[in-house]
């Protein structure tokens, strides 16, 4: 009984260990890359109201409000994706 533990924890720690190690890497990627698209982001909001009010208006009747959400939500969705797969690559390779 007592090696088969002793064979399960040698199996699973490491793998437990990397697993750890890639979603640690990921989090820290993630909330980098998050928070330089928080700061274009934003960034961008100062640009689009220091417009002139007539063009304002003219763009919220195009949807340009709604365009830059989605391509803005469209960006964040992508680097979620990529951090993603790309930890999932790092504990599945061998």
């Amino acid at each position: 009984m007592n090696s088969v533990a002793a064979l399960l924890m040698g199996l699973v720690g490491p793998m437990l260990l990397r697993a750890l190690t890639t979603l640690g890497i990921g989090l820290v990627t993630f909330t980098g890359v998050a928070a330089s698209l928080d700061g274009l982001i934003s960034q961008a909001v100062q640009n689009y109201q220091s417009i002139p009010a007539d063009i304002l208006g003219l763009a919220g009747l195009a949807g340009v409000p709604q365009a830059v959400g989605i391509i803005c939500g469209a960006m964040v969705a992508r680097v979620g994706l990529w951090v993603a797969s790309s930890a999932t690559r790092w504990i599945t390779k061998p």
